[in-house]
């Protein structure tokens, strides 16, 4: 569900118009892939390139960017609050290389592109995120098998087989369901790795 006078495409749009060098992350980058989307913000990774900051102050600059919150040096994450919604700017000099080179530049939409991260890197960055629910359903998406060819091009029947490629999905989702709720009560415990820095 995306936030009313949320505009992500006017934000990726400034961004590229200044050629600001990134990958799209977050919910955004997920939609892109396939993933439902549920987002009211754009996440940004940027690489550790001083010749970049300028380029993104300009952008930030047409995108009527306030600071949302002040941050400490130790942060990864800035915000801002634009013109035309969230933008959360990160910056992961140990990912970046391996978000660039597995991210493709992908259309989002009206023509407008952007580098995207793959399905496993954002899958991967989200289970080290607070969001354990986006965080399952990006690994449902990544270890669903993609259709073939033959699953594209079949007709649509009124009854399909059991054991598709939906209903694989559906109990992966019920195993996850079940599993929050014995955390729900208090049955099962959660356990978090922590962040290197």
């Amino acid at each position: 569900m995306l936030v009313q006078g949320f505009e992500p495409l006017r934000i990726l749009a400034g961004l590229r118009s200044h050629g600001v060098s990134y990958v799209l992350v977050g919910g955004l980058g997920a939609a892109v892939r396939g993933g439902p989307v549920d987002t009211d913000d754009v996440d940004i990774v940027l690489p550790n390139d001083p010749q970049n900051l300028p380029r993104l102050a300009l952008s930030l600059q047409q995108l009527g960017a306030q600071l949302d919150s002040p941050t400490s040096a130790s942060d990864d994450r800035v915000s801002y609050d634009t013109s035309y919604g969230r933008l959360d700017c990160l910056e992961l000099p140990s990912e970046f290389a391996t978000l660039d080179a597995n991210a493709a530049e992908l259309e989002v939409g009206n023509g407008v592109t952007a580098r995207v991260a793959s399905l496993e890197d954002l899958a991967r960055l989200k289970r080290t995120s607070p969001d354990l629910e986006g965080a399952v359903r990006l690994q449902a998406l990544v270890s669903t098998p993609p259709l073939t060819r033959e699953e594209l091009i079949a007709p649509v029947d009124a009854d399909p087989e059991p054991n598709g490629r939906i209903d694989r999905i559906l109990e992966k989702l019920a195993n996850v369901d079940a599993f929050l709720t014995e955390v729900n009560r208090g049955e099962r415990a959660l356990h978090f790795k922590k962040r290197q820095t």
